[in-house]
């Protein structure tokens, strides 16, 4: 059905080599990670994509169609793709500014754009770097834009504020704007700088208005124009609330009016006009740093009052923290409310109806969730031109918009307001159209009608700015129609009947576009559809025709035929059946597989168009296709093949999961490695043998045959395979593996023993190495763990060390020897001599000297001897400690001591 929609233009007051559509302001971007996209029928849709973190400033811009170009904090610049920008960072913003940065179009070049920043300082020694210029190409990057030039100076100091308009349509200007001290250096602010912008660039040279006896030192608040371009309004936080008449000709202020705020909340901190530039709105705050006792109200001031300040209406008062306030495109101001300062709120409050006065404004409190991101204190800035919009686009509901999506073949009318005497210029896509009057008229679009069309009204009085008013039209084709067919595998139980079920839906080879299918055209034209298209079976036998309509995804919708073909089809068994598969696991009894159908498709069915399914059913309709890897017990495959999305056979594939080898070995084995090597035999009836040693993390194969020779231990694996031929073409190897060690071990070596003898308890200690485990015995029968021994007479010994695995003994030969500690030479007949006691005696080579303390030698004993009698030359020695010198048999010098007593 046609529908008719007539539209008026919107007009704003810019000048339209400036900016063609009416997108600029569709993405914000602000507070922690939080963002709205303004769709085209006025809703909102929040976005989590944002990427700033900031407290207060923050700027958006979008292209005329509404898509992003890029933001920012003032400091770093966020492409479209939400990346830093090409050298987008190190801006001399600052988060903590109340309008950190605002970004303006140059005047005749859509690419290139401007942003303003404007500095502040958060703490002591941060330095206020003033209002800023940096230049952005979006062309860049691909397409993604790049900061040019960044940080051109304007004023060294200035309050935290930045406001632009047009200036003129004719001349392509913009008014930038903010506060600051005469000079643009430290001081009080009583001067507004008005900088030209335009095709030329940015004029560094402002345009001053300076107000006697107003100083002003709080930097804090927001800096707005009405839309029409006749106030500002100035909010100074603790230094008050301050309107201006402004004249776009000549960037100069006048008139100012300081706006009394009654109640407690008088701290003046976000700004906003209404649409229709009647109305200012405010929101004032109790201005506090702290966590807690904010109070917040939301103002509404009638400019049309002959007094202002008496004309406050109360909208909202409540416990929240200062915020801003900022115009959308839809026509609606859009407020903050944070908690704190370092606190926001998921939120965006509303005020639905912002041209009407008191209540009627329709104030919604956190109308609009954020998706869980924070708005703060700040909102984007943009150039306040963008909302004078002095008329409306009508659609038949009575909403309107400024953009319009119609299907070929369908009419539209552009209209704007007839002013008496006015001329009116039509241009699309930047050429002129020969048409006079206040309305265009095209009675059946085609899609060469698609286009950005431009009204410029000019009044009677020449030296008034143009209106313009535009509109953007998108005639979509309608979807192409052919006589489309579909062929399908009879495959049910009588193969030869020719009916079957089709999936109509597989005839939409568009996916952006809905099919509907009808029976008959009478069907089509009464709108009733096959309620089942996904599983249709044909009326009539091999071959019936169908009707369709399609729609685009625009709603344009065009009607054709579809044939259906049943061919006789026979489900047979491929040449590949059957294909085995491996158990994946031989730790349970089920046998489970793995199929692998990218490598089927790849090595078996390479250049053919084919689809794998579980069931007949399935590779009818072409349901639950089987994709990827997936494990399986045993399954028969259905194989769908087609041509130019037809059927043309079904065939059968049977997957058989055989079991793993079964494997066994002990866990351990022992090799001694000074001996003969450990031979381990594999079980028999595998095809195949694989032997690896682990080193280094890493298994080296060490053999290939059913049995192995291991010399040295470490840890090895024995994988063995069993292969099964598919249909004598293809070879399945399904294998096993078992993980084993050899613990190594060999004779003992020894190292040292040490012998502590002429005591009263002589020990041994047996010192060993080797790779074994090893146990000790002094007469090869009693064996012990530990290696010490005590008590021990003196004589000759042997220490044996045995190995625990059986690697074998080694043996020492040792001796130990004693002697008495004193003697008493006094003729009682015990004790009368001193020499070596027990076998000692014959552990001895050579005589045994006796030496007095001085070293001199008193005596030369044979061990055969009766022993010393405590005399020398003849005489009694008294009494006294004597040392005495031996060799032992077994090389060792042993000296000793002992006493004679009287």
């Amino acid at each position: 059905m046609m529908r008719i929609i007539s539209m008026v233009l919107l007009v704003s007051l810019f000048c339209p080599t400036l900016f063609f559509g009416q997108g600029e302001t569709s993405n914000w971007f602000f507070g922690n990670g939080a963002g709205i996209t303004f769709n085209s029928d006025g809703s909102i849709t929040p976005t989590t994509q944002g990427r700033l973190d900031t407290f207060e400033g923050c700027a958006t811009i979008s292209d005329s169609f509404g898509d992003l170009l890029f933001y920012t904090d003032g400091i770093i610049v966020y492409d479209r793709d939400h990346k830093v920008m090409q050298n987008g960072g190190n801006l001399l913003g600052d988060p903590s500014s109340t309008q950190s940065a605002l970004i303006v179009p140059k005047p005749g070049d859509p690419n290139i754009f401007f942003i303003f920043t404007v500095d502040t300082s958060s703490f002591q020694g941060d330095p206020d770097r003033g209002l800023n210029y940096s230049i952005v190409d979006v062309t860049l990057n691909d397409g993604k834009g790049a900061v040019t030039q960044k940080n051109i100076p304007l004023l060294n100091d200035c309050s935290e504020k930045v406001a632009a308009v047009i200036k003129d349509c004719s001349d392509q200007s913009i008014w930038l704007l903010t506060f600051a001290s005469l000079g643009g250096s430290k001081g009080v602010f009583d001067t507004f700088h008005a900088f030209e912008i335009n095709t030329n660039g940015v004029n560094v040279t402002s345009v001053k208005t300076t107000f006697e006896g107003l100083d002003i030192e709080d930097p804090r608040g927001y800096l707005k124009i009405s839309p029409d371009g006749n106030k500002l309004a100035n909010a100074n936080v603790k230094d008050g609330l301050y309107l201006y008449d402004f004249d776009a000709a000549t960037g100069k202020l006048s008139n100012q009016e300081s706006v009394f705020i009654s109640g407690s909340n008088k701290a003046a901190y976000g700004v906003e006009f209404s649409p229709n530039s009647q109305y200012l709105y405010i929101h004032a705050s109790n201005d506090i740093f702290a966590e807690s006792g904010h109070r917040s109200s939301l103002l509404q001031y009638d400019l049309a009052s002959s007094d202002i300040s008496q004309s406050q209406e109360i909208i909202d008062t409540r416990s929240i923290y200062r915020g801003a306030l900022q115009l959308g495109d839809n026509g609606k101001i859009y407020r903050t409310a944070a908690k704190n300062y370092f606190q926001g709120t998921p939120f965006l409050s509303v005020i639905n109806n912002p041209n009407q006065k008191g209540d009627a404004v329709n104030y919604e409190h956190e109308a609009i969730a954020l998706n869980g991101k924070n708005a703060t204190q700040g909102l984007p800035p943009f150039i306040q031109s963008f909302f004078n919009k002095i008329a409306l686009i009508k659609k038949p509901d009575g909403t309107t918009t400024s953009s319009l999506s119609i299907c070929a073949g369908e009419p539209f009318t552009l209209e704007a307001e007839l002013i008496p005497g006015a001329i009116y210029i039509w241009e699309k896509d930047g050429e002129s159209l020969a048409i006079s009057g206040n309305t265009l008229q095209i009675p059946s679009s085609a899609n060469t009608d698609s286009g950005k069309y431009r009204l410029t009204i000019q009044t009677a009085n020449p030296s008034d700015c143009p209106i313009i008013g535009e509109a953007l039209i998108r005639v979509a084709p309608l979807p192409e129609t052919s006589l489309l067919s579909l062929q399908q595998c009879d495959v049910d139980e009588n193969i030869q009947d020719g009916f079957t079920i089709f999936d109509l839906e597989q005839a939409g080879s568009n996916q952006n576009f809905d099919f509907t299918f009808y029976e008959t055209r009478q069907d089509q034209t009464n709108g009733n559809p096959i309620a089942n298209p996904d599983a249709y079976s044909n009326t009539k036998a091999f071959t019936q025709t169908l009707f369709y309509s399609v729609t685009n995804e625009l709603g344009c919708s065009d009607t054709g035929e579809i044939t259906l073909i049943v061919n006789p089809t026979e489900v047979i068994t491929s040449d590949l059946s059957p294909i085995v598969i491996c158990d994946t696991s031989s730790e349970d009894t089920a046998l489970v597989g793995s199929v692998d159908l990218d490598l089927l498709r790849q090595e078996q069915f390479s250049g053919l168009d084919v689809a794998f399914y579980e069931n007949l059913t399935d590779a009818a309709l072409e349901d639950n296709e089987l994709e990827g890897s997936f494990s399986t017990s045993n399954l028969v495959l259905y194989v769908r093949t087609e041509n130019d999305n037809q059927c043309q056979s079904i065939e059968t594939i049977d997957f058989v999961v055989k079991p793993l080898p079964e494997i066994t070995l002990e866990d351990s084995y022992q090799v001694c490695s000074d001996g003969e090597a450990l031979v381990i035999n594999a079980p028999a009836n595998f095809d195949s043998y694989k032997w690896y040693k682990k080193a280094n993390d890493q298994f080296s194969e060490i053999g290939s045959l059913p049995q192995i020779s291991i010399t040295n231990g470490g840890t090895y694996s024995l994988e063995v395979a069993i292969k099964h031929e598919n249909n004598g073409r293809l070879v399945t190897t399904c294998t096993s593996s078992i993980d084993f060690t050899v613990v190594q071990s060999n004779r003992a070596t020894f190292t040292e023993i040490n012998i502590e003898d002429f005591s009263n308890n002589n020990t041994i200690m047996a010192l060993v190495t080797g790779d074994g485990e090893y146990e000790f015995s002094l007469d090869s029968n009693l064996y012990q763990d530990s290696s010490f021994f005590e008590n021990i007479e003196p004589g000759f010994y042997t220490v044996f060390a045995r190995d625990k695995k059986g690697c074998g003994i080694s043996e020492k030969d040792i001796a130990v020897v004693g002697f008495p500690k004193f003697f008493t030479p006094n003729g009682d007949g015990s004790n009368d001599t001193w020499q070596l006691t027990g076998s000692g005696k014959d552990m001895v080579t050579g005589n045994i000297t006796i030496h007095d303390r001085y070293g001199r030698l008193i005596k030369q004993l044979d061990t055969n001897s009766n022993g010393w009698d405590g005399s020398f030359l003849g005489e009694m020695l008294p009494a006294s400690d004597y040392w005495f010198r031996i060799t032992l048999v077994d090389g060792r010098d042993f000296k000793g001591h002992f006493a004679l007593k009287r």
